[in-house]
């Protein structure tokens, strides 16, 4: 648990007028309660199971869930958590719709059309967006984690793009960009990151 390193990064966030999201998946008590008593009131979570937990040990706190959606788990992720950043499914869409109350919600995209990763296609974007015309909700961000093997730059460049493409085309759309994680987050601030998901850099 390295406190300089998450100030630091938390003060470039700053900088750049985004927001550090610490991911806590796995971590103990001890260090999470060490970032709490930093001021930090946002946790990223993987696990429901986990979630619950501590959920209930910072009960003030708010909490993002950043893994892949299971269709059966939805309706108890969103009674928990305030933001979900994987949305990638019409399915799920729906589901989320059911339930709605007032979380904000990212849609996932493959940016690199990675079949190990989850999201839509970056083609698929516009009639996606268009189905929440119709709903109770509209994604306020899209969200990505890029390939291994592709640079990252380049990446999150096109999810630039697409993100001023959807502000553009869709009044309702916030413009959110949650893309950045331990070993690129800089790099993704540069490309308009207006959050990043850091775990393994502050949790060392």
């Amino acid at each position: 648990m390295d406190l300089e390193i998450l100030n630091d990064i938390n003060n470039l966030a700053i900088q750049y007028k985004a927001k550090l999201l610490p991911v806590i998946k796995d971590k103990k008590y001890e260090d999470i309660k060490k970032v709490y008593d930093q001021g930090f009131r946002e946790f990223g979570e993987n696990r429901i199971e986990q979630l619950l937990e501590h959920r209930e040990k910072f009960n003030d706190s708010k909490f993002h869930f950043i893994a892949p959606l299971q269709s059966r788990k939805i309706s108890q992720i969103m009674e928990n958590c305030i933001y979900i950043h994987t949305l990638a499914r019409e399915k799920e869409a729906k589901i989320i719709n059911e339930n709605y109350s007032n979380q904000k919600v990212f849609v996932q995209i493959n940016i690199d059309d990675d079949e190990n990763k989850s999201g839509i296609n970056p083609k698929d974007v516009e009639p996606f967006f268009n189905m929440f015309e119709n709903f109770n909700f509209f994604p306020v961000g899209i969200m990505c984690i890029p390939s291994l093997e592709n640079n990252s730059k380049i990446s999150f460049s096109k999810m630039q793009k697409i993100n001023e493409k959807i502000k553009k085309d869709y009044k309702n759309y916030s413009g959110e960009l949650s893309m950045g994680m331990s070993d690129d987050y800089e790099i993704a601030l540069d490309y308009g990151a207006t959050l990043i998901r850091i775990g393994s850099k502050i949790f060392n």
